[in-house]
């Protein structure tokens, strides 16, 4: 049998056991037309100059492999597409070698390369360098591509990934690895290995299978030669795969059980190892083999657990990529966390083809505890959460939904966020993060489920809990429904997405799911909820009443199987989301999502969604994602913040459950250090009573300037818009004096055309301009062609044709899947305005749509009163309030122009505790007191004086020592 070609650098030494020695002698490469080729007993790799390989057999099926990169603004580059500026030279050795450069678009510095090919025995290694002349913003480092036609492979070809996963070519391998391997033949492979552990992507096309190897780090600095070096070779397929469990034809008997403690602390796990014989194909379905614990409390209650099959991995961190190794040949758990004081006496009843057995008697003891227990609805106040021990529960965190395994691991992420005061993380269990089902359809992804494992013991050491979000939409449609094991395509029950919600199989294979991720789980008090969806709108082709009846059967079976009761939430796109979702008995959170460009800010957005979402639900409610816009903008445009800092303490001071989790780790907060805002809100949240007391929104509070204050002059009135495809719910929109929109109303985005009659409704802005103005349409992009107008008093002011097409505005897109251009803008259209009351409305009478980022509304904007956001949040033992300075937002700052100071002015409060109080104000960009003064709350009212409001300012007030 022949060897892969090993590694070039040391690795680990178990990882260096795998590998096998090339033979001494080596085939050599030969020229071909403009090709060169190595030959061996039918299999052929052939190098096209500059970049190029084709592997595979002789007049049989072959794989392309190219290398490639993105830059700039995703900028696409093949080293194929490159020049070659010395060779190649086909040396007497018979190795190829040349120079070059590759990266030409957008006037970007080239990349330079050397490459030498070296034949040897079993196939080629490439020894590739390469280096940046100049200033090039990589956005995935260097890559190698492995392709593989759908007319060569049919799908079910073998793929591994050593040295710990295993799939198919339809449903790819996702991870780091040290070499990738894809089934040409019933016992060959194909082996691509980077010189150092890369980490792998798969993407699944209409007509192809794609492989992405990282080959370099994801940048580098500009002149420096980087290493890109890696292998093609030809070997035998492993038998078993890496990772892969083999099946068991062991007569039914369980031989014994090894409790990991004689006791553990309430607020603990133990775990019970099971030396389980049994016959089972696949040892994670329950109607193949199935394992129960039964445990009796020391009150008399009778608990069943289930119990799970599991892989033990060893974990390496080798440069900054980390690897995990199965060791042995997997075992039977069952983990349980007591929760009362005193003996525990369980037995195993374990189950296969051939019959039933119970046995495997005994008993722990559960000690005092440790710990503030499970995350619960608090018993104080809905709106909150509060441990098993009645203390509070206030979760602050930011969105890492991907654990990665190069560069920023997972663990040192979470390390570095509780460093800084945050307690919460979502974590996916998707296809590209946490997901155990994504690549074989009823069987788990073992390396994935040790790291949550892993991750869920280091939270209890950090003291971080996460939502641990089920699925999500990116693996139910394009490329992640092509390779999603659903599917019908590849040998799943599903014919479209949405069957994922009305088929019988489907559902069945999701409550088996359901129990393994609760029996290897659920026992963590870590586990803040289970999330079933990552924004329920994105599954294609599926409609919202099967998506609520199937939330309504989910939720209810995962409570009846969960013995710890975690609460259970799901989430939706573009807002509060389909509303009869959180009417559900089983659902226990509501959730808002929102991305856009705010230039009111996002105090404004945090604000009407938890006032909405507390009014409507007395449920706790997290704002579990936000940003500027749906994009990677924010390092851009707002470096330092602002949205981020505003978001947190406009939702904290109107009944949000915790802080709103920002999108961007890795692009955005982590490389700007942005960890000081989280920290300031876990400072001021510390020692209030949020989740163990009953609070209420604070009234409206009374502001007035103090006498002789500089009243500011009128201002220009912004009106943002939000995004959601659908008919607007409204048509009219009062401008208020003081700039806000009566009743709360939002105006949306889009301006819909002939394209959309139905989504049709225009607004109308009705104001009162005190004197000659202007009235501003801010036009982001328009789809198709639009044709836009704007009338005052019913009459047409303005028109104008806005036109799509290659070559217009300031960027042009063709959008293939419904044969259009659809064109940036990023334009203001103005109507000059009289004097006096007038209703504006927009129209667009064009093909398709217009996207308006914004409206404005000049001089329009007076200043009777301080233009101060006033909020709170009022209890029986603490209030808080929040002065916000409405001209502090994001856009102004990164504009350098902060807006007017709010001068002098007095804030009175009602409604508040009478009594003796103590009064702290705190700077909310450090987290730290300024002062803390002694006050007397009498009938209800507490006035604050404030010299001047140039950002923002919080107050708690608390009982007097």
């Amino acid at each position: 049998m022949r060897g892969r070609i090993p590694m070039r650098i040391a690795m680990a030494v178990a990882l260096v056991a795998m590998a096998l020695p090339l033979a001494a002698h080596a085939q050599r490469l030969v020229r071909d037309g403009e090709d060169y080729v190595w030959r061996d007993d039918g299999r052929v790799i052939r190098f096209t100059p500059p970049g190029i390989w084709r592997v595979g057999l002789e007049g049989g099926p072959e794989t392309e492999v190219s290398v490639v990169l993105w830059h700039g603004e995703w900028q696409y580059e093949r080293l194929a597409g490159g020049g070659v500026t010395d060779g190649p030279h086909l040396t007497e050795d018979g190795s190829v070698s040349l120079a070059g450069h590759f990266v030409r678009k957008q006037d970007a510095p080239p990349m330079e390369f050397e490459m030498r090919l070296e034949p040897g025995e079993d196939g080629l290694s490439v020894d590739l360098w390469v280096t940046k002349t100049g200033e090039l913003a990589l956005r995935r480092g260097v890559l190698a591509l492995m392709r593989m036609s759908r007319d060569d492979f049919g799908g079910e070809e073998p793929t591994y990934l050593r040295p710990g996963s295993y799939g198919t070519t339809a449903r790819g391998v996702d991870g780091v690895g040290t070499a990738l391997g894809v089934g040409i033949t019933d016992e060959a492979a194909i082996s691509l290995a980077p010189t150092a552990p890369g980490h792998v992507s798969w993407v699944a096309r209409e007509d192809f299978w794609e492989a992405r190897v990282r080959l370099t780090p994801d940048d580098f600095p500009a002149g420096e030669q980087v290493n890109a070096s890696f292998e093609l070779a030809f070997e035998p397929i492993p038998q078993p795969l890496p990772g892969e469990i083999v099946p068991s034809r062991q007569p039914l008997a369980i031989r014994g059980v090894t409790p990991a403690t004689a006791s553990v602390p309430v607020g603990r796990h133990t775990e019970l190892t099971v030396d389980l014989d049994a016959t089972w194909d696949n040892p994670f379905d329950p109607e193949d083999v199935a394992l129960d614990a039964v445990v009796q409390t020391p009150s008399g209650q009778r608990v069943e657990v289930p119990s799970f099959f599991m892989l033990d991995m060893q974990r390496d961190v080798i440069g900054d990529a980390e690897l995990l190794t199965p060791v042995g040949d997997g075992r039977w758990c069952v983990r349980f966390s007591p929760t009362e004081e005193g003996e525990h006496r369980f037995r195993l009843r374990a189950r296969d083809r051939s019959g039933e057995v119970i046995g495997g008697e005994g008993s722990f003891v559960a000690t005092a505890r440790d710990g503030h227990g499970f995350v619960r609805v608090s018993e104080a106040d809905p709106h909150y959460f509060a441990f098993d021990d009645s203390s509070g529960y206030f979760p602050i965190g930011h969105n890492l939904p991907i654990y990665h395994q190069t560069g920023q691991l997972g663990p040192e992420a979470m390390a570095k966020m509780a460093a800084a005061g945050e307690s919460y993380n979502r974590w996916w269990m998707s296809s590209r993060g946490l997901g155990i089902e994504s690549e074989h359809l009823g069987r788990y992804r073992q390396p994935q489920a040790w790291r949550l494992d892993y991750l869920l013991e280091q939270a209890r050491e950090l003291g971080m809990y996460y939502m641990l979000c089920l699925d999500t939409h990116q693996d139910f449609r394009g490329d992640g429904w092509l390779r999603n094991p659903y599917n019908a395509i590849n040998g799943g029950p599903c014919e479209t997405a949405g069957d994922f919600f009305t088929s019988d199989r489907a559902r069945e294979l999701y409550r088996k799911r359901l129990r393994y991720i609760v029996a290897r789980w659920g026992y963590s008090p870590h586990v803040l909820c289970w999330e079933f969806g990552n924004e329920m709108q994105g599954w294609a082709d599926s409609s919202p009443e099967d998506q609520l009846s199937w939330h309504a059967e989910m939720s209810r079976y995962l409570r009846s199987i969960d013995p710890w009761d975690h609460l259970i939430t799901t989430s939706f796109w573009g807002g509060t989301g389909d509303e009869r979702f959180w009417a559900l008995e089983d659902i226990d959170i509501v959730q808002t999502h929102n991305y856009g460009n705010a230039e009111l800010g996002y105090a404004e957005i945090a604000r009407g969604f938890c006032r909405q979402q507390w009014e409507r639900w007395p449920k706790p409610h997290l704002f579990a994602e936000f940003g500027l816009s749906a994009r990677a903008g924010s390092r851009d445009l707002d470096r330092e913040g602002w949205a981020i800092h505003n978001a947190l303490w406009a939702a904290t001071m109107s009944g949000c459950a915790g802080g709103p989790m920002p999108w961007w780790h890795e692009s955005y907060i982590d490389p700007l250090d942005l960890y000081f805002h989280f920290t300031a809100m876990a400072r001021f949240v510390e020692k209030l009573p949020l989740g163990e007391t009953s609070w209420r929104p604070l009234g409206p509070a009374s502001l007035e300037y103090q006498e002789g204050a500089s009243v500011p002059e009128p201002s220009d009135v912004i009106v943002p818009t939000f995004h959601r495809w659908g008919r607007p719910e409204h048509s009219e929109f009062i401008v208020q004096p003081d700039g806000s929109i009566a009743d709360d109303r939002r105006v949306q985005s889009l301006l819909q055309g002939q394209a959309h009659e139905d989504l049709r409704n225009p607004p109308t802005f009705v104001a009162e301009y005190p004197s000659d103005g202007r009235f501003i349409v801010h036009v982001e992009r328009v789809s198709a062609g639009g044709d836009l107008s704007i009338y005052i008093d019913d009459r047409l002011a303005l028109r104008e044709e806005l036109a799509t097409g290659e070559g217009l505005g300031v960027e042009s897109v063709w959008r293939e899947q419904w044969q259009i251009w659809e064109t940036v803008y990023d334009r203001e259209i103005a109507v000059d305005v009289p004097a006096g009351r007038h209703r504006i409305r927009v129209e667009n009478t064009g093909r398709d749509w217009i996207r308006v980022s914004r409206y404005m509304l000049t001089g329009l904007r007076t200043h009777p009163r301080p233009n101060v956001m006033a909020l709170g949040m009022v209890s029986d033992s603490a209030t808080i309030l929040w002065l916000h300075n409405r001209d502090s937002v994001w856009h102004r700052h990164a504009d350098e122009e902060p807006g007017p100071v709010v001068p002098s002015f007095l804030a009175t409060f009602q409604g508040l505790p009478d009594g003796e109080c103590r009064l702290e104000r705190w700077d909310t960009w450090q987290g730290r007191r300024s002062y803390t003064s002694d006050v007397l709350v009498a009938n209800g009212t507490l006035t604050i004086e404030l010299e001047e409001l140039r950002t923002d300012v919080a107050y708690a007030l608390l009982p007097a020592d």
